[in-house]
């Protein structure tokens, strides 16, 4: 999304960081040039696949909640929603540009002292960096993933 000349939500990149023992967790300046004034400085943060956390700006989640809404209602539409919604937590940035993690959050990723963040365009995944390392290192080979993702999007067409 871009306003003005400022794409909005486009996050990209990997930031180390370390969480305190409050559970902050440190937004990069690049991540928070790209939030939108809708916004409003706030994150919606919950689970996400492979055992890490997202972090959506709260205007992006909004979509994200209607299209969630608009699914039928099925056993797994049912499950998905109870358990996203059931870690689901509000962080607005404080003075120093962090977010806090609840201590379920953490546990659910664990996050313990080294962070990960991962900008995936519209939202951030928030690692354990061990556990993300760990991932990166077993994970196919990048020309595997990247044609098999390029056919899976020719199959949609």
């Amino acid at each position: 999304m871009i306003v003005g000349d400022v794409e909005m939500g486009s996050f990209h990149g990997r930031f180390d960081y370390s969480i305190d023992a409050k559970g902050r967790v440190n937004i990069p300046a690049k991540f928070r040039k790209s939030l939108s004034p809708e916004a409003e400085e706030t994150f919606i943060i919950c689970r996400a696949p492979d055992g890490c956390l997202r972090a959506y700006p709260n205007d992006l989640w909004k979509a994200y909640e209607t299209e969630l809404a608009s699914r039928p209602e099925t056993p797994e539409t049912l499950r998905h929603k109870r358990l996203l919604y059931s870690t689901l937590a509000e962080s607005t940035l404080d003075a120093q540009g962090r977010i806090s993690l609840t201590s379920a959050q953490m546990t659910l990723a664990g996050i313990t002292k080294d962070i990960s963040l991962v900008g995936q365009a519209n939202y951030i995944e928030i690692w354990d960096t061990m556990k993300y390392d760990s991932y990166l290192s077993s994970a196919d080979d990048f020309d595997s993933v990247f044609f098999q993702s390029v056919e899976a999007g020719i199959a949609k067409k």
